[in-house]
């Protein structure tokens, strides 16, 4: 019997050309967000407050809504996504679209294809009072969701076992943690020299006609349980 294959692809800087979450909150929030990248940077926030603080600011100035319509504006989805949609949902392949990000954002990039692939990130909601919360129960553990909010590690692990799992990111932190317990893994820079340089088998990342042209590839080949 042969596993199925399961592609797990970031969305920021990978899935889409550019970091969406940075481009809506330089829309409405420049000063305000590249203070708080600051603190991020140097270490004085963790990530899940760099991006709650960064979003409250921006909610401030504009609506959930305008911020949906900002992220269609402004992202540029990579080449052959929806080539690899329709060859995902012929040969029974799994679309997980894994970010540390927040549905409000990547949600309206991606609703074209929204019934064919899942998407796991974190919720923001504002209430009638015009509180912000968020919600990263979708893959959450208790060690990773205080620094992370979402953690990446929780769903690759509930898929190790009996998946083949294609990895596809950039990033250094959770990107890098998730990635390394999948069978292979497509990466962009930063992600793709820090796997060379812990001598970790790393494909380099082109665009998703890549990931095509790979897949048919090993599905002529056994992949055991």
């Amino acid at each position: 019997m042969n596993k199925k294959i399961s592609l797990i692809i970031d969305f920021d800087d990978t899935l889409v050309e550019s970091n969406t979450a940075r481009d809506v909150l330089r829309e409405y929030v420049p000063k305000e967000y590249d203070h708080i990248a600051d603190l991020y940077k140097a270490k004085k926030v963790n990530f899940k407050n760099y991006q709650e603080l960064s979003f409250k600011e921006a909610l401030k100035k504009t609506s959930i809504e305008n911020m949906k319509a900002t992220s269609k504006d402004k992202s540029k989805i990579r080449k052959g996504f929806s080539d690899l949609v329709e060859f995902s949902l012929r040969e029974d392949i799994n679309v997980i679209v894994l970010s540390s990000g927040l549905n409000q954002y990547i949600k309206p990039v991606l609703e074209d294809h929204l019934k064919n692939i899942n998407v796991i990130a974190a919720d923001m909601s504002v209430d009638k009072y015009k509180n912000v919360s968020f919600d990263y129960s979708k893959s959450s553990n208790e060690e990773c969701s205080n620094d992370w909010g979402i953690c990446k590690c929780k769903t690759v692990n509930s898929l190790v076992e009996s998946h083949h799992l294609i990895y596809i990111g950039d990033g250094i932190t959770t990107d890098l943690c998730a990635s390394v317990n999948c069978d292979e893994i497509f990466a962009l820079n930063p992600l793709y020299n820090s796997l060379l340089e812990k001598k970790i088998s790393v494909n380099k990342f082109i665009d998703f006609v890549q990931i095509i042209n790979h897949i048919t590839k090993i599905k002529g080949n056994n992949i055991d349980t």
